[in-house]
């Protein structure tokens, strides 16, 4: 029996330029969302601001934005870095990000109450 596929997440944390732009911050995350509809392998995408002062936790060492795709497989991950438009949209985000973290890992459900 072959192993069912189990989903995967890919999230990145970006520490934009001081020069960035709002519009330019703006434009990569508009340009980031058009992926789902054009990578099959892509199924979701989330993104958000840093909001870790209003709760008094300060160890975002600088980055202000998350995001957040999920995909089926492994395999999943890697149609979608080489996908010719990931390639395009990365040019952008990598020209106004002072530095990013990429973490991509598949979900473990804890259930406390069988």
């Amino acid at each position: 029996m072959a192993e069912a596929k189990k989903e995967v997440r890919l999230v990145i944390l970006a520490k934009f330029k001081e020069d960035a732009t709002a519009e330019k911050i703006e434009e990569a995350i508009t340009e980031y969302a058009k992926l789902v509809d054009v990578i099959p392998a892509m199924n979701s995408f989330h993104w958000g601001n840093d909001e870790s002062e209003k709760v008094n936790l300060h160890l975002h060492e600088g980055y202000t934005h998350i995001f957040e795709s999920s995909f089926d497989s492994i395999e999943g991950v890697q149609e979608y870095e080489d996908h010719p438009d990931h390639a395009v949209f990365e040019k952008l985000l990598l020209s106004c990000t002072e530095k990013l973290l990429a973490f991509t890992y598949q979900p473990i459900t804890v259930n406390l109450h069988k």
